[in-house]
């Protein structure tokens, strides 16, 4: 892939943005397709406008600014989800692994974890989400945050605060992977529970300082990267 005229290469965007930005896109978006369809609308948006960046932003500020605004066209019919609601669908009938399917029973676990975790994120509202997302899985500064969502660092701040408080608190009654010692009645647990995987993340949570069961999903549930093949 080519330079632009600052010599940013392409194909280095890619490499390191790549993962990051189909994260996003797919824990803002519930529908894998559109979810896919929407990284790489930024990406192609991303590679035209290389041309014309000149530096006045940082460069991931910008990427994930494009990023963003793609995101939001796509998750526009995405529904927002109560506690209520998903509690409900939490203690439904426990899971059972398809007879027909062709994937590793351990692979569909985790694939159907995956799901769990983007739809639990849907008791946010969009704006909400996004910012959540760029903080805590993007790990962008407050600033880049503010200046992404269009909000001063102070609100972007307080935004995300509310966000981790109301998740943490579905999370630890909810979700054996976050809380393993709670009382979960999540229709995966048994399922879980054969795979060991929250022991996956108890090893993780020995070397980090504060429980981000997001970014922890990060290196343990199957990965997307819908720029590989843009």
């Amino acid at each position: 892939m080519y330079n632009n005229a600052s010599g940013i290469c392409a194909a280095n965007i890619a490499e390191e943005y790549g993962p990051l930005v189909s994260s996003i896109c797919r824990r803002m978006i519930q529908n894998a397709e559109d979810a896919r369809d929407a990284a790489q609308e930024a990406w192609m948006e991303i590679i035209r406008g290389l041309n014309t960046f000149k530096g006045d932003a940082k460069l991931s500020t910008w990427i994930y600014t494009v990023t963003c605004h793609a995101v939001m066209r796509y998750s526009q019919k995405d529904r927002m989800y109560s506690t209520r609601f998903l509690r409900d669908y939490f203690h439904g009938d426990q899971l059972e692994i398809p007879y027909e399917i062709d994937y590793d029973r351990q692979i569909w676990i985790k694939e159907m974890c995956d799901k769990c975790l983007t739809g639990i994120l849907h008791c946010l509202d969009m704006e909400t989400r996004l910012a959540y997302l760029l903080r805590d899985v993007a790990r962008l500064s407050y600033e880049e945050i503010a200046e992404i969502v269009e909000k001063d660092p102070a609100t972007a701040r307080k935004i995300v605060s509310r966000s981790r408080s109301k998740l943490k608190n579905f999370l630890n009654d909810e979700c054996t992977l976050y809380n393993p010692s709670g009382s979960c009645k999540c229709r995966m647990k048994q399922l879980v529970t054969d795979i060991r995987l929250p022991q996956e993340y108890q090893k993780l949570r020995q070397f980090a300082s504060r429980v981000n069961l997001y970014q922890e999903s990060q290196s343990i549930l199957p990965q997307k990267n819908y720029w590989l093949n843009a």
